[in-house]
């Protein structure tokens, strides 16, 4: 027997020897605290309704791609992650792809309208961004990059990077993606795999968002990535363009290769490696989707009653969001006019941004945007593609009333009264043919399918609280999205790393 037995034996016996009451009495140390229980889940009636409607629309609570989406610890997403962090793939090495797409900050920029190669301190984010002269060049909003790899027809607010399928004379379907380079409808063969893949090759050659006005001998789109190929991988005309250049060894730790800069360094690998890094920020760890698995408790009493708005026909009592923000992304993937207030910049010389009509000029398309996924939209703001409304609760009004909600817009300013422009000295030339422009966009909005939802202002809240339910854990917990940033211990291969949330606040 141990000594350790013996003793708790002999320990025992004294115990007996001592008194059989005194032994029965438990020492207060000694008291187990009772098991945890989880709180009943009773279902009531507002539960089965939501179960009902659950079934009828086929809601499981998994959404398609989660599964396969890149992991961020793997190399090549961790190369992409170096790479969206550099200001190296700014022509003029004054912004990152992070300037304008923060994981800290929704996957955006926290912006109205983006603040591209004019910032007055390209180590700035959010509303510590500020443009030169107060000068607004870009038109529309800056989009999340949370859940962009899940997307499955079209990216950018046009969607003029879209997965087609065509099917010829014979009955054969042939699945590409086009772009700009391509034309619209017709395959881009440097597109690459994916959509985001697509995506990732075209920031960088617009003059306003990242290349500026470096590389004036380019004269098309793969002449700037062709440049900025030979930068990253010190060949070429590029040859010694950067101070400090260590990214061969990245990239051959990335593709496991030990080629040399032009074999491995071209731009296809760097909007691989971007894409990858832009599709492991899957993001769908959110309450609604547990509730939707069986825990009745996931959701608040007044979230329930916001997804039954949310889920429910506009004929029948509801806001009908399901139309076009159905499925377990909560997006049907279309284009639709919304009527958003028109202001800005636009892309036409009234000021005017007509979105998908622009590209393919149908009368449905006109002042179309791509309708957007829902998951995480709580971290998103502004909203619209120009940042109309800065709170979800003016776009639950809009879709209550468009009209009194456009008209609230412009009696708050208009762009001088969203906060990114409240102090510019040139907000009122964003309202240039605003109105006009709104009110063209709401005419065809009137004769559109648009229906709409006839919600009081106590539904209103009940449908932005569900709308709060859509938020993944990890997208509102910085320390979670760390990992998606580059820390003290990842190599900086240039020395232009975006690192500014440490100095300013956005």
């Amino acid at each position: 027997m141990s000594k350790q037995r013996y003793f708790l034996s002999a320990f025992a016996a004294l115990t007996v020897f001592v008194g059989s009451a005194a032994a029965s009495q438990p020492s207060p140390q000694n008291k187990r605290a009772p098991t945890p229980t989880k709180p009943p889940q009773i279902a009531n009636e507002l539960d089965n309704e939501l179960s009902a409607l659950i079934t009828q629309f086929g809601i499981t609570g998994h959404v398609a791609g989660q599964s396969s989406a890149p992991n961020i610890n793997d190399p090549i997403p961790q190369l992409g992650m170096q790479l969206f962090f550099s200001k190296a793939l700014g022509g003029e090495k004054s912004v990152a792809c992070a300037s304008c797409h923060h994981p800290k900050l929704g996957g955006g920029d926290s912006l109205s309208l983006p603040i591209g190669v004019n910032a007055i301190d390209a180590d700035t984010v959010g509303l510590s961004r500020q443009a030169m002269n107060d000068e607004i060049d870009i038109p529309r909003n800056s989009p999340t990059i949370f859940n962009v790899g899940l997307a499955t027809k079209a990216l950018f607010w046009d969607g003029r990077v879209e997965q087609v399928s065509q099917e010829d004379e014979a009955g054969n379907v042939s699945t590409f993606i086009s772009t700009p380079d391509s034309g619209f409808g017709l395959a881009d063969s440097n597109a690459g795999d994916s959509l985001v893949e697509a995506l990732s090759r075209f920031p960088v050659t617009s003059v306003q968002e990242m290349r500026g006005s470096a590389f004036n001998d380019a004269q098309t789109n793969d002449d700037v990535r062709s440049h900025l190929a030979q930068r990253i991988g010190d060949y070429g005309v590029e040859s010694g363009g950067l101070a400090t250049n260590a990214w061969l060894a990245e990239f051959r730790k990335a593709f496991n290769s030990e080629a040399d800069a032009p074999s491995l360094i071209t731009f296809d690998s760097i909007d691989l490696a971007l894409g990858q890094y832009q599709s492991s920020l899957t993001l769908v760890d959110n309450n609604w989707n547990r509730y939707v698995k069986g825990n009745k408790n996931a959701l608040k009493p007044a979230q329930k009653r916001g997804a039954k708005l949310f889920f429910t026909q506009a004929a029948e009592g509801g806001a009908g969001c399901v139309n076009c923000h159905g499925g377990e992304r909560f997006t049907n993937d279309g284009f639709f006019n919304l009527a958003f207030p028109q202001y800005g910049i636009g892309k036409n010389d009234d000021n005017a941004d007509l979105g998908r009509g622009l590209i393919d000029p149908q009368i449905q398309n006109q002042f179309a945007f791509r309708v957007p996924s829902l998951l995480n939209i709580e971290l998103t703001a502004p909203y619209g593609h120009a940042g109309a409304y800065e709170t979800l609760e003016q776009v639950v009004a809009h879709y209550v009333d468009p009209e009194t909600a456009i008209d609230a817009f412009f009696e708050r300013g208009g762009a001088c009264g969203l906060k990114q422009f409240a102090q510019s000295s040139q907000c009122e030339l964003l309202n240039a043919n605003a109105r006009v422009n709104s009110q063209a966009a709401l005419t065809l909005l009137q004769s559109s399918p648009f229906v709409a939802a006839p919600l009081d202002s106590a539904q209103q809240k009940d449908l932005v609280a569900f709308l709060r339910a859509l938020t993944d854990n990890c997208a509102k917990d910085k320390r979670c999205l760390q990992k998606w940033i580059p820390g003290p211990k990842t190599v900086d291969p240039d020395n232009l790393r975006l690192n500014v949330l440490s100095r300013h606040k956005g």
